[in-house]
């Protein structure tokens, strides 16, 4: 799964099927979403590792086989019991969301969403976030604010909550949560709050937030973000350790550019701090577990 969240699916696969053929339905879900991004529609070698799944009593895998779309690609028999499918994730997950687990709750929420009942989809993803589930948090805050839900009679209302369900998750430390609190934040011209959040980003493992970081530092007090000071050195540092882990092309352009602005000196001092950053340590994606 840590292969997976770095998008090494190539190589995430083998001991995923592994796993799988061991009766293992998580990873059976994973290789049938390997297997469905990778063809850009469920196959039928990932049909059956959905099937699989959710006879394992994985919720995801069910709403895979609910899905009526393209993603059922070429396939003659994609036209699954869709109704009972659904029928079924929740059947699941609800007696677990009910006990109070959150990974439940969100599934249940998942379901309903499924179903097209949007009430009951935010009423459970609410209760996870309340419980301090950092992902219903963060989930909450996007709900709220890039999809609109839930009713508010001002945008400043929506805004206070947007924010309040971004910094739970920040606190609790989700590393997606961190990166856009300290955005949202900035673009409300509150800088002080936002660079405070910007310092908790560059100790994440989170690959958006350490790139996004080092640019920060790069570009100090001229930047979008204005960080107080200017630190080159260490900016550049977490770039090419950055480079050095992903191998990045976004990442070398970055750091190509800044070069040509920076002294020998500082990009020598940065080469070498470089060595010592993100040493065996993954970067992640925080690829959400029922995506797109």
């Amino acid at each position: 799964m840590t292969l997976y969240q770095q998008r090494y699916s190539a190589v995430a696969i083998t001991p995923l099927e592994k796993a799988a053929k061991l009766g293992h339905a998580g990873a059976a879900y994973q290789v049938g979403e390997i297997l469905r991004r990778r063809y850009t529609f469920i196959t039928e070698e990932a049909e059956e590792f959905y099937r699989q799944a959710a006879e394992g009593g994985e919720v995801y895998a069910m709403l895979r086989l609910a899905k009526q779309s393209k993603l059922c690609g070429t396939l003659r028999h994609c036209d699954y019991d869709r109704e009972r499918w659904l029928e079924r994730a929740i059947e699941t997950a609800l007696p677990q969301a009910k006990t109070g687990d959150t990974g439940a709750m969100m599934a249940v929420g998942a379901a309903y969403a499924a179903a097209g009942k949007p009430e009951k989809d935010f009423e459970w993803v609410e209760r996870a976030a309340k419980t301090g589930d950092a992902f219903a948090q963060y989930w909450m805050a996007i709900m709220l604010g890039e999809l609109g839900r839930g009713f508010y009679w001002t945008d400043k209302g929506r805004r206070e909550d947007v924010l309040k369900w971004l910094r739970a998750s920040a606190e609790n430390g989700f590393p997606k949560a961190i990166w856009k609190l300290s955005v949202e934040l900035k673009e409300d011209g509150r800088f002080q709050e936002a660079n405070k959040w910007v310092d908790y980003m560059g100790k994440t493992d989170y690959f958006n937030a350490l790139y996004n970081y080092g640019l920060i530092l790069l570009d100090g007090p001229d930047g979008m973000f204005r960080y107080p000071e200017a630190r080159p050195v260490e900016g550049l540092a977490v770039l090419i350790a950055l480079h050095r882990q992903k191998g990045s092309s976004e990442v070398k352009l970055a750091i190509e550019d800044y070069k040509e602005t920076l002294d020998n000196g500082i990009i020598s001092e940065a080469e070498a701090l470089s060595e010592s950053l993100l040493v065996d340590t993954p970067i992640l994606f925080y690829l959400p577990k029922f995506g797109i």
